[in-house]
């Protein structure tokens, strides 16, 4: 089973920049994976532009 809260403290502790590396280095951001997933929620709690 996989651990979403896992993710999302995961997600949590990188910094604005880590966040949108990540987004920005996206394979399939139609279909993220589920740790993907939660750097976008991460983002939209943060008010985060996407880096695109």
């Amino acid at each position: 089973m996989h651990d979403y809260l896992k993710d999302a403290a995961d997600a949590a502790s990188l910094s604005d920049d880590e966040l949108r590396a990540i987004n920005r280095d996206m394979r399939d951001p139609a279909n993220p994976t589920d740790f993907e997933q939660a750097v976008l929620d991460e983002m939209e709690r943060r008010h985060l532009q996407p880096a695109r």
